[in-house]
């Protein structure tokens, strides 16, 4: 399987213009119903074959995608300085006629696509800055005024990194480049921000089409990537309408596979965005299965998408037996149906394709478009967050919380009063009709684990970080909990946990993260600080501790193999009294994080009689004595997590049942109370 995906990508960009348009278009009447026209709300589709329509096309498909005709580089041939050049003299001929075919006939058109560096004019390949920009904007107007009415648009295509990069001998990843600094000003693709900044100017020529973005081997190799993606997108202010899946990975998948996968990208997606898109499977093919095995695939597989109520519309890439890009990935074999395609017919033609529900009205596309955003999409009770909608000439926009307005106009303040996630449902109405949106805020009540402050002095466990999220409680930088293979392990937070032999600790924590933790301090005070921690880099780790004013870093020597944690004493630290937050930053890459421990040198070295009473050895390892002390003494032995580990009445005490480490010993007499700090060693 991953072999063939490497075919699969390779041909992905090797992908060649099929640019042998007809000499004129088979305008044929429709002779029977389209095959999803029993579904009020979603499109079944297809593609152009070869650069024309095939004449029994509006009999089954509802939708149509021009494989290459209306790509930048099938169309534009040459530098222009306004729309009007463009409009006279680029190749829009074949673009043109499909686009009134589909007008005339009742067929959706969608637009593929308006910037994807694999297939750009030539001409561009050098232009840099304001010049490559001038090009972007005049070819998006033009697009704009050649076709007004076009419902969908895959507006960015292929741009998850190292996607549309190796083609032309590698100039289409400086191709990118170039476009990243000419429309953000970034030479970073991989922050997005071109991408963004495409979206918006789509918005301004497409104030009411839906704009998508499209991507590749989504539901298998650049999941996280895709989702990462889109939802930066989303973060970053860009007015994405929906995501296309190309869905050209799915041979192998079996249905309950792709069910899974297409939900947790759609939940992922909704949760990381903060509001949530529509979905397409945008070039959907199934091949090298055979008759029987692509019938499988097709009969597992696009129910669970179409009857998905997020999935706006499914577009198959292909139906013409031998003339798809894909081999064998045709439906119609010399005039007869493949198995695959007989029981599509009578899929789409049953109840369940029929009431199918959608959440986004695929077929309404190029209606009323409400864009909704959020100022953010996880706020800490007690605070706001600023609801927008934006819609061309809206008479009335409205919100609504679990059916209670909470306001209208072109924003909303919202407040909640308690944690847990809320759907701001939004409506707008124009002259062209009324349109929905809603975006999710997460309100997380943020404090001290188990709500209540740590106590200082003693230890606190690494796992026991605050409540809260990203950015409030802690900073993590990869995706979900997950370390050594355990997922959600103790806490479902994003901050990554690992089991050890005698407990829980954080895990394989990585430099510019970091932990807070709430403490209550009792007394103002020097404090001797303690780690346990693990590192096997051969050059150990660093960190560094900050509470209030007091900063601490702390250099850790390998404790050894991965996975062995070590005592590290970080030294002393000034605290005041009082609650406070307590950070845990981390300067170094990879670091396993078991407790850290804070120990009162007020209360462990010197009390009155200090000059007096004294303990040698100090540090010890088999027995101590206690000089200055008569026969009535009583000794404990009191562990940095508070616990007495051993008791003894005589000044003379064996340590044989002691085991390593930094302890106090409270030595009670008749006159006083001394508590020494006392190191064993053995």
């Amino acid at each position: 399987m991953f072999a063939e995906n490497l075919i699969l990508t390779n041909k992905k960009h090797m992908k060649k213009i099929l640019f042998s348009i007809a000499a004129s278009l088979l305008l044929i009447g429709q002779a029977q119903a389209q095959l999803s026209k029993g579904n009020p709300c979603k499109f079944l589709g297809n593609i152009t074959t070869r650069g024309s329509i095939p004449s029994d096309y509006a009999t089954m498909w509802e939708q149509l995608t021009p494989e290459n005709e209306t790509k930048w580089g099938s169309i534009a041939n040459k530098e222009v300085q306004t729309v009007e050049q463009a409009l006279s003299s680029w190749n829009w001929r074949s673009a043109e006629n499909e686009y009134n075919w589909c007008k005339q006939h009742g067929v959706q058109f969608k637009f593929h696509c308006l910037l994807w560096t694999s297939q750009y004019p030539g001409y561009l390949k050098d232009f840099t800055g304001d010049r490559l920009r001038k090009q972007v904007e005049i070819w998006f107007e033009a697009c704009s005024r050649k076709f007004p009415d076009v419902t969908i648009i895959d507006v960015v295509n292929e741009a998850i990194p190292g996607h549309a990069e190796g083609d032309n001998n590698g100039q289409a990843k400086t191709f990118k480049r170039n476009l990243s600094q000419a429309m953000s000003g970034s030479t970073n693709p991989g922050d997005y921000k071109w991408i963004t900044e495409a979206f918006k100017l789509a918005r301004k020529f497409f104030p009411n089409a839906v704009l998508v973005y499209n991507d590749y081997n989504t539901f298998q190799w650049q999941k996280n990537e895709f989702i990462d993606l889109v939802s930066t997108l989303v973060k970053q202010g860009a007015p994405i309408d929906a995501y296309g899946h190309q869905s050209h990975d799915l041979n192998d998948m079996s249905g309950n596979d792709f069910k899974s996968r297409l939900y947790d990208i759609h939940s992922q997606i909704t949760n990381k965005a903060g509001r949530e898109l529509a979905c397409y499977l945008t070039e959907y093919d199934i091949a090298k299965q055979g008759d029987n095995g692509q019938k499988t695939r097709y009969s597992e597989q696009i129910p669970v998408a179409w009857e998905a109520d997020f999935v706006a519309g499914i577009t198959l890439w292909g139906y013409v037996h031998g003339a798809t890009w894909v081999d064998d990935s045709g439906l119609i074999k010399n005039g007869q149906d493949r198995p695959a395609m007989t029981w599509l017919r009578q899929y789409m033609a049953s109840d369940a394709a029929k009431n199918a529900r959608a959440r986004f009205c695929g077929k309404a596309a190029g209606g009323p478009s409400l864009v909704v955003s959020a100022s953010a999409s996880t706020i800490e009770l007690g605070q706001s967050v600023t609801i927008s909608g934006e819609m061309s000439n809206a008479n009335q926009i409205t919100y609504s919380v679990n059916g209670s307005q909470i306001g209208t106009g072109s924003k909303v303040t919202f407040t909640p009063k308690e944690a847990g996630e809320f759907k701001v449902e939004v409506s707008a109405t124009s002259s062209k009709g009324t349109a929905k949106n809603s975006v999710t805020i997460k309100v997380i009540e943020v404090g001290p684990y188990g709500g209540t402050a740590a106590i200082v002095p003693g230890k606190i466990q690494a796992e026991n970080y605050d409540n809260g999220f990203a950015g409030k409680a802690f900073y993590d930088l990869s995706d979900g909990n997950e370390c050594d293979n355990v997922k959600n392990y103790y806490r479902s937070d994003d901050v990554d946990i690992k089991k050890i032999d005698d407990g829980v600790a954080l895990g394989h924590c990585q430099k510019g993260e970091w932990i807070n933790y709430t403490i209550n301090v009792e007394e103002d005070g020097e404090y001797d600080v303690v780690l346990r921690v693990g590192t096997g880099n051969d050059d150990g780790g660093k960190m560094t501790i900050s509470v209030g004013n007091s900063v601490k870093e702390v250099a850790i020597d390998r404790t050894g193999e991965w996975g062995t944690f070590a005592d590290v004493k970080v030294g002393k630290i000034q605290l005041s009294k009082g609650e406070q937050v307590m950070k845990l930053s981390i300067d170094k890459d990879w670091i396993d994080i078991d407790w850290i421990s804070f120990d009162k040198l007020s209360g462990v070295s010197d009390y009155t009689n200090n000059n007096v009473i004294s303990v040698i050895p100090n540090p010890a390892s088999s027995k101590i004595e206690i000089i200055g002390v008569g026969d009535d003494v009583k000794a404990e032995f009191v562990s940095l997590a508070g616990s007495v580990v051993k008791v003894a009445n005589e000044s003379e005490i064996a340590l044989d049942d002691i085991a390593s480490g930094v302890y106090m010993l409270r030595i009670t007499t008749p006159n006083e109370t001394v508590v020494k700090k006392l190191v064993v060693k053995k």
